[in-house]
């Protein structure tokens, strides 16, 4: 079996590394490479995306399994329009095809679940274009027969980004806003839905990958703030002028995203499945234990 991750960055490692069974994996990455410990061990190849298009045809022999996480551009998705463009014939062993989208695509349902068959309604620049990049994998399935899966993620969080790492670093700025849910998702969950899907591929569907837990930022940071042992956090509204608009437009989407299609249809369950054992989970490793706390008080 063959993978081409397009767009290997945070989320690969924990992808990469539960990999099996794969003769050959090519990363690209955007200008940096960011190699891992475990490359050697699993024969990866990474390149920036550029070196990749300088030999795509080659690079594109034999693919069993692709899978995108290039955030889209303006104009679209630069990974789409390379498959386009290719000969049908490059493909003729490609088994599995994944596209990593975002639940921006919902837009506001003020606070009321979500699921897959919810219609979609983005209401930030973002979420328009994840909607657009969307619709265009799913000609890629019904005009071209390729085997698309889409994953809409939430807020990914895990080790070196979450919000224990921010409270650490003094960042310590609560926001207000009553009544406001996020959804969210470890990033090792991540990693275990997409291997499932692999295993068991199910063209044209598209699936929410979130915890079962869906809270406010606010309930979160107090959370962390008290495993931590840290009293001084500073509150503010949502309207306060210390919160800058890019934020303001992130609380617009208020919604709660259900994960029951991929649990009933792939069989998978989120390892931590509220915020309270993902973050306990981030403080063990950043102490240096390694069985996790799975109690929830």
């Amino acid at each position: 079996m063959k993978l081409i991750f397009f767009g290997a960055g945070y989320c690969s490692k924990f992808i990469l590394e539960s990999l099996e069974g794969f003769e050959e994996i090519i990363c690209t990455h955007n200008i940096e490479l960011t190699p891992q410990t475990f490359d050697s061990r699993l024969k990866i190849k990474r390149m920036t995306f550029l070196e990749f298009l300088k030999n795509q045809n080659f690079f594109f022999s034999g693919v069993t399994h692709l899978l995108n996480s290039i955030p889209p551009i303006n104009n679209g998705d630069l990974v789409f329009d390379l498959l386009r463009k290719t000969e049908n014939k490059y493909f003729n062993k490609l088994k599995w095809l994944g596209y990593l989208s975002s639940t921006s695509v919902y837009g506001n349902y003020l606070g009321k679940w979500v699921d897959e068959h919810s219609k979609t309604n983005p209401t930030t620049t973002r979420g328009i274009i994840r909607k657009k990049v969307e619709d265009s994998y799913c000609k890629l399935y019904k005009e071209d027969n390729l085997p698309v899966h889409i994953f809409r993620l939430p807020g990914i969080y895990g080790p070196g980004r979450s919000v224990i790492e921010k409270l650490l670093n003094g960042k310590n700025l609560v926001i207000r806003k009553p009544n406001q849910f996020f959804s969210r998702i470890y990033a090792e969950d991540i990693s275990s839905a997409i291997i499932k899907s692999m295993k068991n591929p199910t063209p044209g569907e598209i699936f929410n990958v979130t915890d079962d837990n869906p809270s406010s930022s606010e309930e979160t940071t107090i959370y962390a703030a008290k495993l931590l042992k840290i009293k001084d956090l500073t509150f503010v509204d949502i309207n306060s002028p210390k919160v800058n608009k890019i934020t303001k437009d992130f609380y617009k989407d208020n919604k709660r995203v259900s994960n029951k299609k991929i649990k009933k249809i792939l069989g998978w369950t989120p390892k931590f499945e509220s915020y309270k054992l993902g973050l306990k989970e981030i403080l063990n490793k950043i102490n240096g234990k390694n069985t996790p706390n799975n109690s929830l008080s």
